[in-house]
């Protein structure tokens, strides 16, 4: 006969083990809690939040900056900049990364800016005036593998954008209201703009905003012992008989750059009403111009090798410039025939024609 009595018995009591068991496991996890919680107020974890901002920097290839990962190797532009002095004052060449100035026809200087726009909410929102290109400054274009800003060019320049292969940003086409404006302030040609939005928009319109760029990248360093080299605090380079295109620069003890001067007053950025200053100058000699035409357009000729002057930390480097070819980046060595290292920052690039007057002093 089944005693229910008894087996009611031991199924209280089997539930009073289990019921002890699993206040005796919940006070053991307890207890274990506290211990870590004991030992994590011991020896806290400390996370470097330097240490990992470190870690997304990089070197940016076109000057050497430091900046986050996934800017170092932006598409560039190259923005023909008028210098004429009806376009004064320019806007927007104290942001470029690098600025090519040399000879056009008559008495005045132009300006090939380098730019690697992307919309970050640093948009420079005025570039220019904008002006025409010449085939000198379609090679210097192809050095980067650029896109090339400008409104028209003499004929052997825009012939050059062809036989290059530059891809071409023209204003004077049915898309150039889409990147450039006029303003009703200046008289034309020296009204033309662009910004570094507009700039990105077309690197992204021309399908190059994904195309890794592969020129040759200049090295950089921000040490050099500067007891090894002259001092130069002063330069002034005569670019033609006008004065008032003498470009010239004077070494800053308190910023550490070169401040420009344009026949002989401050040459200002109407963007941000600062002036023009570089970390770096190079004055690079090339042959004697040639006159193409009745226009009194020019010849340049940047293929080959010559002498060149480069200025940084109040110093002059005395070396030479070398290009094998229009695919190839111009290259600058010391005398010693090592490699130039720039230093990080932007650079301005005076090409010298033939016999120019450059004077240096302290």
């Amino acid at each position: 006969m089944i005693n229910f009595d008894q087996i009611i018995s031991k199924i209280i009591k089997y539930q009073l083990m289990l019921l002890v068991g699993i206040l005796v496991l919940i006070e053991g996890l307890f207890i274990y809690q506290l211990a870590n919680i004991h030992q994590y107020n011991q020896q806290p974890v400390i996370i470097d939040y330097n240490a990992i901002a470190e870690e997304n920097l990089i070197s940016r290839r076109i000057d050497g900056l430091v900046v986050n990962k996934g800017r170092e190797n932006l598409a560039p532009v190259a923005v023909m900049i008028d210098n004429h002095f009806d376009s004064w004052p320019n806007y927007g060449l104290s942001r470029a990364n690098i600025v090519y100035e040399t000879n056009v026809e008559g008495s005045a200087t132009r300006f090939l800016a380098i730019y690697t726009p992307k919309k970050d909410g640093n948009e420079l929102a005025k570039i220019g005036p904008i002006r025409s290109t010449r085939p000198y400054f379609v090679e210097l274009a192809k050095e980067y593998g650029a896109l090339l800003a400008h409104s028209g060019g003499s004929p052997e320049g825009l012939k050059r954008i062809g036989e290059l292969s530059v891809s071409n940003l023209e204003e004077i086409a049915w898309w150039g209201p889409d990147y450039f404006w006029r303003v009703y302030s200046r008289t034309a040609p020296h009204n033309l703009f662009t910004s570094s939005d507009n700039l990105a928009h077309a690197v992204i319109d021309w399908e190059l905003k994904d195309k890794v760029p592969d020129y040759q990248a200049w090295q950089f360093n921000e040490q050099i012992k500067t007891n090894n080299f002259a001092a130069a605090n002063k330069i002034k380079i005569k670019f033609s008989a006008a004065d008032v295109y003498d470009a010239a620069y004077e070494y800053s003890t308190s910023t550490q750059n070169y401040l420009r001067f344009q026949g002989g007053e401050k040459q200002i950025d109407a963007l941000n009403n600062e002036q023009l200053a570089a970390q770096n100058v190079i004055i690079q000699f090339v042959p004697q111009k040639i006159v193409l035409d009745n226009e009194g357009r020019i010849k340049l000729n940047l293929i080959g090798q010559g002498h060149a002057w480069i200025f940084r930390n109040g110093i002059i480097i005395k070396g030479s410039w070398q290009k094998s070819d229009f695919n190839s980046r111009t290259i600058f060595y010391n005398e010693g025939g090592n490699e130039i290292e720039f230093k990080p920052g932007n650079i301005w690039i005076e090409i010298l024609p033939g016999k120019r007057e450059v004077a240096i002093s302290n």
